[in-house]
């Protein structure tokens, strides 16, 4: 039992400091602002590029190239591992779910379902729902 703990005080403290490390990445963007607007992001990108590397144009066109390039992928491979993720925070919920009381079951699917508005609230799906294939 002691063991268990540990993991979920470990997957707790990583889980914190990815947290406010991607909170820090993307403060000059707004809270979210880089999920919600990829392009303003990209935007972004292509000027601090451009400033502090001094690109000439052609140089420019080919990076804004290869970052839309890179964009498509990287949404692809969010559409793909989505569902994984799911799983793996579904199985975590029901192995915390066992542990607790009835009430505190119930509590806890308040909580759980409160995260997830907050979330969709943050997270609106421009370029469709990773769920879908």
């Amino acid at each position: 039992m002691k063991f268990e703990w540990k993991q979920i005080i470990v997957a707790f403290v990583l889980g914190l400091a990815l947290g406010a490390f991607g909170i820090v990445r993307c403060l000059p963007f707004g809270f979210h602002g880089m999920w919600k607007n990829p392009e303003k992001f990209q935007q972004h990108m292509m000027q601090q590029f451009t400033s502090r590397l001094n690109l000439d144009a052609d140089q420019q066109q080919k990076i804004s190239n290869i970052l839309n390039q890179t964009r498509a992928k990287m949404d692809a491979l969010r559409q793909e591992t989505h569902p994984k993720f799911e799983q793996i925070r579904e199985a975590a919920k029901e192995q915390i779910r066992v542990l607790l009381t009835p009430e505190q079951q119930q509590k806890f699917e308040a909580m759980n379902a409160e995260m997830d508005a907050r979330f969709k609230k943050h997270h609106p799906e421009p370029h469709g729902n990773p769920g879908e294939a």
